[in-house]
Parts: C-alpha cells; structure tokens; sequence
C-alpha cells in the first residue's frame, strides 16, 4: 500500500526535481501537446488576464507559462522550490521582465513573504499533485492576492482518470462483424490519498512522487482556506486529434485527463 502524501518530506521531492530539472526542461520546451492544447488554453480562459496586473506563478518549473504571461502583458513573479528548474527558466527567459524566486509552495511563511495582497492572480499549472500537502499554498492565497480583483487559477491531473491508480486500456471489439478500436481507462481506486513514484513524461529517467488527493480532499482544502469555486473546465483532446500511440490521451477525447479550477476569496 503507497503511503500518505504528508509521509513523504518536501526535501526527497526536491531533490528528485532537481535532478531531473535539465531532462524535464528539454522535454516540455515552451510547452507540449499537453499543456498547448489543454491546459494553457482552459487556464487562459479562468484566468481572463488583464494587461498590467501582477500575476504569481507557483511551481513555474521552465517558466514557459511565466513567459507566456508576460508576453500578454503580466507582471510576472515567477517561484519553485527546485534551483535547477529556476536556472532553467532564467536561460531561457533572456530580454524577459519575470522575478524568479527560489521560494517552496509549501511553506506558508515563505509564500507570505513575497507581499500580502500584492497579485491580482496567482497561477499554479500542473504541479499541485507534486506537493506533499497544498493547504499552506492556499492558506496564504487570501494573504497574498488584491482582495477585490485576486484570484487562483491551478491544474491538475485528473485524479478520477489520471493517476497511478488508474490503467488505460485498448481493446479490439467485433460487434456484427464490424471491427472497431475502443480507447479508454480502467478504475480500480479513488477515494483514498496516497503517494507513488510516477513518470509524467514517456522516458522520464527517475520517477517523481505524485500526490494522489480525491476532488473532495481538493475542494475540502480550498474550502478550510476560506476560498469559493468560480470556475471549473476538465479540459480534454478533440476527437480528431489523430494520435498513433493507443496509450495516448489523445486517443481518448472522451475522458478528460486534467482540471483546470478558480478559486477566490469568500466575502
């Protein structure tokens, strides 16, 4: 049986990313099929960003989002806990105004530090189910965003369809002699938290721990931090995607592999 997320110390997850940093950089560029396709647009569309305001990217790994963000005209504040991600995101962030911050989200006091109040927006892409627990992270939302305009915008994998608890299947199916192809995932559990060693990239060349948490552990998290739900997409692939790997998501336009959520402060 895995273990709880909060078993697993913040310092054997760094230590992993930082290893893996340079690989991971390689591999996602300014962003994969993945985040092109599904997450950058559904965050996009949550966030609705206005030029000029102060936006905070939390675990921005590269940066590619952060870069993203600037170029639409965010002040961009950009942490991650890994010095090998941030060294990464500042190569290739030449002639761009982003303050990169070596800063862990789960620190509450750290977080706080970067200034109460000062972001319009805080972005978080794909790396809360990397963090061994999330409620200091949204603890120190309320603190850190304006408290008329400030929202939270994060992404993660699905945890009904996208864990290490879930197997993807293909099947060949004759009905009437027709053949036909059918993709799709097979669930076996759900509800309880756990951690497991996991690849997020095919290849990945060491493991990284990912943090399984059922949506309402997510929600119940938000909630105790004060925060309100507006907004919620599970973003998935077309049906024309056209991928060849049957173990693609793409294959599976069906099921959506992520969840982009807003959250803000409650009155």
């Amino acid at each position: 049986m895995a273990p709880p997320p909060q078993d697993i110390p913040v310092s054997a997850t760094r230590d992993i990313w930082n290893r893996i940093a340079p690989w991971w950089d390689n591999a996602l560029g300014e962003g994969n099929d993945f985040q092109e396709r599904l997450i950058m647009p559904a965050t996009d569309r949550l966030l609705g960003l206005c030029e000029g305001q102060r936006v905070l990217d939390v675990a921005c790994g590269n940066g590619n989002y952060a870069r993203r963000l600037t170029r639409a005209g965010a002040a961009v504040t950009a942490i991650d806990f890994s010095e090998a991600f941030l060294q990464c995101a500042r190569e290739r962030s030449d002639g761009l105004a982003i303050d990169y911050r070596l800063c862990d989200a789960t620190d509450e006091t750290a977080l706080l530090s970067l200034g109460r109040h000062e972001f319009d927006a805080i972005v978080c892409s794909m790396a809360m189910m990397d963090m061994p627990t999330i409620d200091p992270l949204l603890r120190a939302v309320r603190e850190l965003l304006h408290p008329t305009t400030g929202r939270l915008v994060f992404s993660l994998s699905h945890p009904c369809f996208n864990s290490n608890r879930v197997r993807m299947t293909a099947e060949l199916i004759n009905e009437g002699g027709e053949m036909r192809q059918e993709y799709g995932v097979r669930v076996t559990e759900y509800i309880e938290p756990s951690a497991d060693l996991s690849s997020g990239i095919l290849n990945q060349p060491e493991p990284h721990y990912m943090f399984h948490r059922p949506l309402s552990d997510v929600f119940a998290s938000c909630f105790r931090a004060g925060l309100i739900v507006t907004g919620f997409e599970e973003p998935s692939f077309p049906k024309d995607a056209g991928a060849k790997n049957a173990f693609a998501w793409a294959k599976r336009p069906a099921i959506p592999p992520a969840v982009v959520v807003r959250v803000a402060g409650s009155a």
